[in-house]
């Protein structure tokens, strides 16, 4: 069996061409599955947040001398509805009444199942509220407000099982 066939440069460099283009070809089809299924950004608007980074620094300032604290008391799952409880002090301890309590309940990396949540005051400090969720990861991002304006901004990770 007489074959004049023998491997020459040009084999080699082709070879090497085809094989790095197609793992080329695969990357940018693994790339553009992966940015069109999260995009790896909550905030649709980061660069103007970054602009008003001072600011962010001046309210919490503000909030750092109101001396409030906010404690969860309790998070439990029953029968797919979370029952919330927080607390609310001041420095010293005293509970802090008379908030309008709000928050968004997300998961943290779904934007799919975020709800707002409302809270109702029950006394002594202690705000109250139910919704809709499963078992997992969830975050909190809730708002304190009382009568003056004064703001009271904080964000918790809760998991119920």
């Amino acid at each position: 069996m007489d074959t004049d066939f023998r491997i020459t440069g040009r084999h080699v460099l082709f070879t090497l061409l085809g094989f790095f283009l197609v793992i080329l070809a695969v990357n940018m089809i693994f790339l553009n599955f992966a940015v069109r299924t999260f995009p790896g950004e909550k905030e649709k608007k980061s660069y103007l947040q970054g602009l008003n980074y001072n600011d962010r620094l001046a309210s919490r300032a503000a909030q750092d001398a109101l001396g409030w604290s906010a404690a969860i008391e309790e998070a439990v799952l029953t029968d797919g509805t979370m029952h919330l409880a927080i607390t609310m002090k001041t420095r010293s301890g005293a509970p802090v009444n008379g908030l309008a309590m709000s928050a968004v309940l997300s998961r943290p990396a779904d934007d799919a199942q975020d709800q707002p949540v409302a809270f109702n005051a029950i006394g002594g400090g202690r705000y109250e509220t139910a919704a809709p969720a499963g078992p997992g990861a969830w975050n909190l991002d809730a708002v304190a407000v009382n009568a003056r304006g004064d703001e009271f901004v904080f964000t918790s990770r809760l998991i119920l099982e």
